[in-house]
């Protein structure tokens, strides 16, 4: 499951959001400060959402010590609307800036627009990182190769389109001198799904296979 860190010192404007990306599939740490946000603040973090006046230490200041360990996606919360404060956030390098106040629905499509842009999937308790090449399951890191995860890949780039084993073979193994026999791809697809209880990968039959996002 992806990781937000939510970074905002009005409770009533932390909670609701927090409670409203849990129920969109997301889990949330909560951070009411500066301070706060850095001591919360690790690897397994996917992105952050991150209000600039913050006590302690002020959002500004903790983007730049975020950016000091990880170019991870950083949405920036404002009441600001002035020039010199967006460009002053877009140099030290945040991802994005969220005017209050905002449309949760819209602030949900700019997170999952983001972190489509990191390569990351999410589904359920499965998150998987296809510029690390890793897999975990709540939290927990799986034991998976790369050709597994390069066929999820090209099924995650088609979702909704259903795929036959030649398509696969040719794109997962274009650059491969040795392309295996077509019902190798049934085996990869097996082992996805066990070690990673991808439900979503449907088999079409006498076709091939298609992942369905929800």
């Amino acid at each position: 499951m992806m990781k937000i860190l939510v970074v905002e010192d009005d409770t009533l404007i932390r909670e609701g959001l927090s409670e409203f990306l849990s129920e969109s599939g997301y889990s949330i740490i909560q951070a009411k400060d500066g301070k706060e946000a850095l001591e919360k603040f690790n690897t397994d973090i996917h992105l952050v959402i991150l209000d600039i006046q913050i006590p302690y230490i002020n959002g500004l200041d903790v983007l730049k010590e975020i950016r000091k360990e990880s170019d991870l996606p950083v949405l920036i919360l404002t009441a600001f609307s002035n020039e010199e404060f967006k460009i002053d956030a877009y140099t030290n390098l945040a991802d994005g800036y969220i005017e209050k106040p905002f449309s949760l629905p819209v602030l949900k499509a700019r997170i999952d627009a983001l972190l489509q842009k990191q390569d990351i999937f999410a589904y359920k308790n499965v998150c998987v990182n296809f510029k690390s090449y890793t897999a975990k399951i709540d939290g927990k890191t799986i034991d998976i190769n790369a050709k597994e995860l390069e066929i999820l890949k090209y099924l995650l780039d088609n979702a909704g389109i259903a795929l036959t084993r030649a398509q696969i073979l040719d794109h997962v193994w274009k650059d491969s001198e040795e392309v295996p026999y077509d019902r190798v791809i049934d085996v990869y697809i097996k082992e996805l799904r066990k070690k990673l209880g991808l439900d979503c990968i449907t088999t079409i039959r006498n076709v091939g296979y298609k992942l369905e996002k929800s």
